[in-house]
């Protein structure tokens, strides 16, 4: 393929992304659209130019300050496909163009920590710990204490006077006065979504979070969100009244038991997580016990996978959307081929350290999180297509903007994320070899910052979390080599 047709082809498929990209509410963009651009960008000629050098301008989204050298050295086949080790040449343009999009001079000091900034992690692992489950085995009362510790979640507010309103006390992105937003009723559920907002709008700014700190796209992202988790899982036993809760996961083998991979009827159930939403606007509406208690999104993106900005939020109350099974760029949600493959990886994370460059093939992480280095698709690229990123996607609507913890799904699936990561550390322990039980079976994890504070919670360090045991929960069970 010449350069002239893959600068062509990548700056459609961009175009096309940013126009699928906008509030989840549109849910009707042309996906068949960027499916084709997609196509384009991945058919070759037999007279590959292999030795093509961008012109885009602009850091990638999360590498490291010096892009490895042999990354436009890449070579395709007559296949379309790129050399193990190799990054493809369109991937790396999407890369850098994502990059460009990134402002690394914008940071909010959002949420902070309202006073509690090491809430969930328990003083010593307790006598007995919390099973967590699979949504799935839960009984009808099971589900409905989850649901309804969700719903109270968002009825904390600052003023309620409950137990935990004070850790409602934080600082909104609908207060800052330069994005010109209302404020809403805080409260400790939409704790979790600003959070997750300002670890992208914050994304490498220097005085917040320079890649070592970064929730996403590096490693700590896995101990970012097991954090958030047990602070989220502490908010919900609290809330309820019930230490001995457990926050369950969701199974993603269960939606290919079901027969139709694209429904998942064991989990999207109108009496407890609601409907799954649908592929146009007249149908993304989640329905059922969940939105009719007066579940909604408060503050959301409207800039979807190319807002990385302050400027592109939304302060107001919406119904939540789900537009399950429609993405062009994924079929159904992960499958038992591709957890089995996370133990074929054999060190937690390597060079750089990030989602454009890191071999997948080497790097736990990098593949846990979704992303490859041959994918072309800019989705893919993006967002991730596989495991993590892959069950975003297919959900879909709230779950593919930087705002996903507005849909309660976000926290079910990143406990399977979680629980995926703590299969991963057992055979590592359960190996006997010394090198792989390193650091609580997380070899190959980083020195330096990437195992120091994190982002927003910088009471807490990252190798805190890396043995789940001592945090005082285990899962019902584990997938295994």
């Amino acid at each position: 393929m010449s350069s002239w047709t893959r600068q062509t082809s990548f700056t459609a498929a961009l175009v096309l992304l940013g126009a699928c990209s906008g509030d989840p509410a549109d849910t009707d963009a042309t996906a068949s659209e960027t499916a084709t651009a997609t196509a384009t960008t991945t058919s070759t000629d037999t007279d590959a130019d292999t030795s093509t050098t961008t012109t885009t301008t602009g850091e990638t989204e999360s590498a490291s300050a010096t892009e490895p050298a042999s990354t436009t050295e890449a070579t395709t086949d007559t296949e379309g496909t790129t050399d193990t080790g190799a990054v493809d040449p369109v991937h790396e343009m999407i890369c850098q163009q994502l990059g460009t999009l990134v402002d690394v001079d914008e940071s909010y000091a959002v949420p902070g920590v309202a006073g509690a900034p090491r809430w969930g992690i328990p003083m010593d692992p307790p006598n007995t710990p919390r099973i967590r489950r699979s949504w799935s085995s839960l009984d009808a009362a099971g589900k409905q204490q989850v649901i309804d510790a969700f719903l109270a979640l968002k009825s904390i507010t600052v003023d309620s006077g409950d137990p935990g309103s004070a850790r409602a006390d934080y600082n909104s992105f609908c207060e800052v006065p330069e994005l010109g937003q209302a404020p809403y009723a805080k409260n400790l559920y939409d704790f979790y979504v600003e959070a997750h907002i300002n670890a992208f709008v914050s994304m490498r700014s220097p005085d917040q979070m320079p890649m070592e700190r970064m929730a996403h796209m590096a490693p700590h992202f896995l101990p970012w969100h097991r954090y958030i988790l047990l602070r989220l899982e502490a908010d919900m036993a609290e809330a309820i009244g019930d230490p001995d809760f457990a926050l369950p996961y969701w199974d993603w083998n269960d939606c290919w038991e079901d027969g139709d991979a694209n429904t998942c009827a064991p989990l999207f159930e109108p009496d407890y997580l609601g409907g799954p939403g649908g592929c146009d606007e007249a149908t993304h509406t989640v329905e059922g016990y969940l939105t009719e208690s007066g579940f909604t999104a408060n503050v959301y993106s409207v800039g979807g996978l190319m807002n990385f900005t302050g400027a592109g939020l939304v302060c107001g109350a919406r119904p939540l959307v789900r537009a399950v099974g429609c993405s062009d760029s994924v079929t159904g949600p992960p499958d038992a081929a591709e957890i089995a493959g996370i133990f074929a990886r054999q060190v937690y994370d390597a060079p750089p350290y990030d989602s454009c460059y890191t071999e997948e093939d080497v790097s736990f992480r990098q593949y846990l999180e979704g992303f490859n280095n041959s994918d072309v698709d800019p989705i893919c690229v993006a967002a991730g297509c596989t495991l993590h990123g892959r069950g975003h996607e297919w959900i879909g609507g709230d779950m593919t903007i930087n705002s996903t913890p507005n849909d309660p799904m976000f926290f079910l699936h990143h406990n399977n994320v979680d629980r995926m990561w703590a299969a991963w550390q057992e055979a590592n322990l359960s190996s006997g070899e010394a090198a792989r039980m390193i650091d609580a079976g997380n070899p190959g994890y980083p020195d330096g910052d990437f195992r120091g504070p994190l982002f927003v919670f910088d009471q807490v360090r990252a190798d805190e979390l890396f043995d789940y045991r001592a945090l005082g929960y285990e899962f019902d069970a584990l997938p295994s080599e």
